[in-house]
């Protein structure tokens, strides 16, 4: 990581925390300015780039996942042009994740939290699975100089279900497709706390907190590079580096690839 990435990095918490910099010119941006797909009139999915055709292999999918949402689901939930195969692959680890993330926020997740924690303890493999992410952190200790345990995720489910997620707030944005070429760099950030999402003053991303608030921001320094945060139940907080080396795009049969 370069002084310049970390500059990024401390110039859009400083955003969403609601202190001021004068480090960087940088700013928060309402269109991601790297190299993406070239737009088309064709809708196609956003995560694999096939060609959607109705009643054949067209769906929507949810960005983030309805299922993060209570049951009274905000009326504005982002919905992003997704292939059939696409959308289902997704579906187990949808569920997963909203189950983790709304335990470990406890009360900030409200509804969701009661509904995942009903499901986890109802379940004698999904409470297996839950507590074997639970380890003692090899250097951080407690008032009483035990070990802490902490929730270590498993980075090849949580890394591109997060990417996916930025992809499809990108599509959102844009009307169109990051680039295959697109290298991704996923970062968690279990020490900070937020506040209250009610504060952050973002110029975006906020129609949806408390359940989901994101910002990007982009690294003037290296027009190529935008950098995501995610901030699930004003708690959990997960940053997503997006690079495309060389300005290159998309061919018009191409498709997308998995997280890097």
């Amino acid at each position: 990581m370069t002084v310049a990435d970390e500059e990024v990095r401390r110039t859009l918490l400083a955003a969403i925390y609601g202190c001021s910099t004068n480090q960087w010119l940088a700013r928060l941006i309402t269109s991601m300015q790297i190299p993406v797909s070239k737009k088309k009139t064709m809708k196609e999915c956003y995560l694999c780039g096939e060609i959607l055709v109705k009643k054949k292999n067209r769906s929507k999918d949810h960005v983030p996942p309805d299922c993060i949402f209570p049951s009274e689901k905000p009326w504005n939930l982002i919905t992003v042009p997704c292939c059939v195969n696409c959308n289902e692959k997704y579906r187990l680890l949808d569920e997963k994740m909203r189950n983790f993330f709304a335990i470990l926020a406890d009360k900030n997740s409200a509804e969701v939290g009661d509904i995942a924690r009903r499901v986890v303890l109802r379940s004698s493999k999904l409470s297996r699975e839950f507590h074997s992410h639970v380890r003692p952190h090899p250097s951080l200790v407690d008032s009483a100089d035990n070990p802490r345990h902490l929730f270590f995720f498993d980075e090849k489910e949580l890394n591109p279900w997060l990417v996916r997620v930025v992809k499809g707030l990108f599509y959102h944005k844009n009307g169109f497709r990051l680039s295959n070429e697109a290298v991704f760099k996923v970062g968690k950030l279990p020490e900070l706390k937020p506040p209250s999402s009610e504060t952050f003053p973002m110029e975006e991303g906020l129609e949806l907190r408390p359940y989901f608030a994101y910002g990007v921001l982009q690294n003037i320094e290296r027009p190529n590079t935008d950098f995501w945060v995610l901030v699930f139940y004003d708690h959990l907080v997960f940053t997503v580096d997006v690079e495309v080396p060389n300005c290159v795009h998309n061919s018009k049969d191409s498709k997308g690839g998995e997280a890097g």
